[in-house]
């Protein structure tokens, strides 16, 4: 397979954007795919189409590869292949024929000869291109039938329909009740497991970047807005100071709502996987919705947690009436319902939209929507009559809502969360209550796009 040679070299393919990677051909992605599939010690190797797309030379190689390796490795190999080359169609050992979903020949092929001679009263054809011949007598296979009783199609297809239907049944019945279908805690397991490894434990880099991404940008924000929280009287903030941590704790809602949109491309990617298992009926919808939305709190959990230590103290948002522990913990729960609502917001938009583009551009719309009737660039009481009436559906105004009542509620600047009206709902678990009931709902929203996944042949 040439893997040492082919080692350091890119893939290549294209990039979220458009951006393209030269990588490898379409030849050594052929024999990259087969590489992959032979740590796994198959007995079988069902293969669609492998040469489509490839030259003459590159499709021969691929398919000699092929044939070497089913040898050397005793692995029967099963090929859908159209209009072979002459040289590979002489590397099968057994062909199957098929018209309109009927058997035409099913042996071996040293017994084409029979195949001809039997039904058509020919010799087998040295003259002609033998894999058109053949195409060309199945396209006349229900004429054949027709006219004649009995019909040669191989010795593996000599038997009676009837009475292999009906052997057949008896078969997958008898099957069916000797092995029962897996539990549904074990399918949840299973499926849970596969996307961790996948999409996590394989992809180091993605949650790597995450993490930098929202450390950095944590860094920055507690340097821009550093200590606006901090107050050296035992009443907290006053007015004037309540008014700059009104102003700068929206931007640090930015992280927990648009970093999200970095992972996009690994939901868009792993939609196929979903569709394709579901078009199988391997296991219900809500396992893949439940075990992605269970793995990504873990991960916010941990990112949250970093960035709520990094902003915490740099920003000052300790409020003094309160112990700084729990000021820390309340400020940590909100973080991470945050950004689990704003990973929900990319799922489901990847889910439901066909395109990762169209599901940026309308995951993003929604959020920058929600960050403008959140109350943080114009406060409640100076908004228009149309966007006050419609700030309930923004979830960063109960998650803004609930760190500024965290911050100053006992405060000297307390009543200014009134005056504001950043106080409906008045307490932190309210405003966390309500968080919760969004994110019930967007991941219902969720399950109900993934029943609807189609797979897309």
């Amino acid at each position: 397979l040439s893997a040492t040679e082919y080692a350091s070299r890119k893939i290549g393919g294209e990039l979220p954007g458009g951006i393209s990677i030269r990588g490898l051909s379409g030849g050594e992605r052929k024999r990259l795919a087969l590489a992959c599939v032979l740590p796994l010690k198959p007995k079988f190797i069902f293969i669609d189409e492998i040469t489509s797309g490839l030259d003459a030379e590159n499709a021969f190689l691929i398919m000699k590869l092929l044939k070497d390796l089913s040898v050397e490795r005793r692995v029967s190999s099963v090929v859908i292949i159209h209009q072979p080359d002459p040289s590979i169609f002489a590397l099968f050992d057994r062909l199957i024929l098929l018209s309109k979903g009927r058997t035409v020949f099913s042996d071996s092929c040293i017994h084409l000869e029979r195949f001809y001679h039997m039904n058509y009263g020919e010799n087998l054809p040295m003259d002609v291109y033998l894999p058109g011949d053949l195409i060309s007598k199945a396209s006349t296979f229900d004429d054949v039938v027709s006219n004649k009783d009995i019909l040669y199609r191989g010795g593996d297809t000599n038997y009676n329909m009837e009475e292999r239907k009906e052997t057949l049944v008896e078969s997958v019945s008898t099957n069916t009740t000797r092995n029962a279908s897996p539990g549904v805690m074990w399918k949840l397991f299973v499926v849970f497991q596969r996307n961790m490894v996948n999409q996590y434990v394989r992809n180091l880099t993605n949650v790597g970047a995450r993490l930098v991404s929202y450390s950095a940008l944590s860094a920055i924000v507690g340097t821009i807005f550093w200590q606006v929280g901090a107050s050296d009287s035992n009443r907290g903030l006053n007015f004037e100071e309540a008014s700059n941590v009104i102003r700068s704790t929206i931007f640090l809602l930015n992280i927990s709502y648009l970093l999200p949109f970095a992972s996009m491309s690994v939901f868009v990617a792993d939609k196929k996987f979903l569709a394709a298992e579901s078009a199988l009926g391997l296991y219900s919808t809500w396992m893949y919705g439940a075990s992605q939305l269970f793995l990504e709190f873990i991960v916010l959990t941990l990112i949250s947690t970093v960035e709520t230590a990094i902003v915490f103290f740099m920003c000052g948002m300790a409020n003094p009436t309160v112990p700084s522990w729990i000021s820390f913990l309340t400020v940590l729960s909100i973080l991470t319902v945050s950004g689990l609502i704003g990973s929900t917001v990319v799922l489901c938009c990847s889910i439901w939209l066909p395109t990762q583009d169209l599901a940026f551009l309308v995951g993003s719309t929604i959020c920058t929507i929600s960050l403008a009737l959140s109350g943080g660039f114009l406060p409640f009481h100076q908004m228009p009559d149309m966007p006050f009436a419609i700030q309930w559906i923004s979830p960063i105004k109960y998650s803004y809502q609930g760190l500024l009542i965290a911050q100053l509620t006992g405060t000297s600047a307390e009543t200014i969360l009134q005056v504001s009206e950043y106080n409906t709902p008045p307490s932190v678990s309210g405003n966390l209550g309500v968080l919760c009931l969004f994110f019930v709902a967007i991941a219902a929203l969720t399950a109900v796009g993934m029943a609807r996944v189609k797979e897309v042949r």
